[in-house]
């Protein structure tokens, strides 16, 4: 395993910097409720869409890996 190996751990923090984002988006989404901000509304859905779907990929990868090491074909 060299430095550059993506851990268990570095997957952790990826997710809950993720997480953070999205909560910090969700408050920004809750905060423009005027009219003129409905563009913003649909740009803060749309990053809320892709981090999503970032936020599944990073524990579907984490959960494959953790399978693979249990199996024993790391």
């Amino acid at each position: 395993m060299n430095s550059s190996d993506i851990t268990e751990q570095y997957l952790e923090r990826v997710y809950e910097d993720f997480s953070r984002e999205q909560m910090g988006l969700m408050t920004e989404m809750k905060n423009a409720k005027d009219p003129e901000t409905a563009t913003k509304q649909k740009d803060i859905q749309k990053k809320l869409t892709m981090l999503n779907a970032l936020m599944v990929g990073v524990l579907r990868y984490r959960n494959l890996k953790n399978e693979i090491a249990r199996r024993g074909n790391v």
